[in-house]
């Protein structure tokens, strides 16, 4: 998948696709988001199909018509990371392990970090 920066509709309709827990067709969208075209929906969903952010999963009705449904291929937290350079992600790492008095949040990131140790020992 090609990673690139998303603009603003790309950015607004991920969005919409992130915090849905099925796949959503361009009605769906339009719905959720009013404010927008059914033609800009159309294109920016065709766009985020063609960098590989979503893809359809499968097909639905509205009306008497049959629509494609899409869902995302990158979580959001995955573009997150992405998008940002490797000491922005430590220092927030850091930022969040300081804050943080959830004792099984800590636990869970403490296994994490061992796991990701034996990997990179076993790799070598």
């Amino acid at each position: 998948m090609q990673q690139t920066g998303l603009t603003k509709r790309e950015t607004q309709i991920m969005n919409i696709l992130w915090n849905s827990d099925e796949p959503l067709s361009a009605h769906d969208i339009l719905t959720a988001s009013p404010e927008l075209s059914r033609n800009t929906i159309q294109i920016v969903l065709k766009k985020l199909q063609t960098l590989g952010f979503i893809e359809v999963a499968g097909f639905g009705y509205h009306k008497n018509a049959l629509t494609r449904t899409f869902k995302p291929v990158i979580s959001q937290s995955d573009y997150i990371a992405s998008s940002l350079a490797d000491s922005t992600s430590y220092e927030i790492a850091i930022s969040f392990i300081q804050r943080t008095d959830n004792e099984e949040v800590l636990e869970n990131l403490e296994k994490l970090i061992q796991e990701k140790q034996k990997e990179l020992k076993n790799a070598r």
